[in-house]
């Protein structure tokens, strides 16, 4: 939900994500847009941040459900009543990278070499340094039971 105000914005997300990964996160992706943190509150999970003449809050709270709500509130140093151009971008980029993030985050795969699960966008396995070709080594499942629809429907030969 964005909520658009005097000189700045809020925006409030949910995310079906670990609590820690999620607060992590946050920290990388304001890294990437070039906001620098200048506070980080580990008790009330608050990080306070600026770039250039704007100024960041962002706050996660544990929905107690698997979820977590993200708080993101761009502002300036002083309430402007009027903006003639409202500037979102760090917002939405914020958002964009996160939200990509969390996809990535989802996406595993298990190594070929030692079974290891790793992440889709590994280069090579943690475990045993095998190198990681995303698109030859993704999980083969033809071993797999198959269902009713395709014994039924499908033939052998396809």
């Amino acid at each position: 939900m964005r909520i658009p105000g005097a000189g700045g914005v809020q925006d409030i997300r949910i995310y079906e994500v670990a609590f820690r990964d999620a607060w992590d996160l946050i920290f990388d992706c304001l890294n990437d847009i070039g906001i620098d943190v200048d506070e980080r509150d580990e008790e009330h999970f608050v990080v306070h941040g600026h770039k250039k003449k704007k100024f960041f809050d962002v706050t996660l709270e544990d929905m107690g459900d698997g979820t977590v709500q993200l708080f993101f509130d761009q502002h300036k140093k002083y309430i402007e009543v009027y903006t003639w151009k409202p500037d979102y971008s760090d917002v939405d980029a914020f958002f964009k990278i996160y939200e990509q993030r969390l996809i990535e985050m989802k996406a595993f795969i298990r190594c070929t070499s030692c079974g290891h699960k790793v992440r889709a966008n590994t280069k090579f396995c943690p475990e045993c340094g095998t190198r990681i070709n995303f698109n030859e080594d993704v999980i083969d499942n033809s071993d797999e039971k198959k269902s009713f629809f395709d014994t039924i429907f499908r033939s052998e030969d396809e």
